[in-house]
């Protein structure tokens, strides 16, 4: 992956600061079309109007947490994309934050502060790598395990939750 001209994300963020650095950075890797989106009723709102091709989603938001507009995107009736690559941005490292992430249906999670290596191997992974999506009673979204063991034959086997 090298060319990212046609490539749209949209960057979720209250903070302008946070907004500009996502803005120079996706520019520098050559993100032609970067929407900014405030709050989480403006990224929905957008996502109804526009083709997003990439979505980073700050967690504390004003209006609702990135998990919840996450698991909007992904479970909404609704919802335009509910298979879109979602990037989540967090100061919050406790294990139980990550975990809420995962389960929202996030497909990477970065960690503040942000550094441009770390963000570039974030969108290669949702481009070039991305994870199979699983749709179960309870969970719509990219698998969360990363280890594939075609020997695991227990209850939670996934196979037949593909998508």
């Amino acid at each position: 992956m090298g060319d990212l001209r046609n490539v749209t994300v949209l960057v979720v963020d209250d903070h302008q600061n946070m907004r500009h650095i996502w803005l120079t950075v996706l520019k520098g890797f050559g993100v032609s079309r970067v929407i900014q989106a405030h709050d989480a009723a403006s990224a929905l709102e957008i996502l109804r109007d526009q083709q997003i091709d990439i979505a980073v989603v700050d967690v504390v938001m004003p209006d609702i947490l990135g998990t919840e507009l996450i698991a909007m995107i992904r479970r909404a009736e609704d919802s335009s994309n509910t298979m879109l690559p979602i990037i989540v941005c967090t100061a919050d490292t406790r294990r139980s934050c990550i975990f809420q992430l995962v389960n929202a249906g996030a497909d990477e999670i970065l960690t503040k502060p942000v550094r441009p290596d770390a963000i570039w191997k974030r969108i290669v992974a949702v481009v070039n790598h991305r994870r199979k999506f699983l749709k179960t009673p309870t969970y719509f979204g990219p698998d969360r395990r990363r280890v594939n063991d075609p020997s695991y034959k227990g209850r939670d086997r996934r196979e037949s939750a593909f998508i």
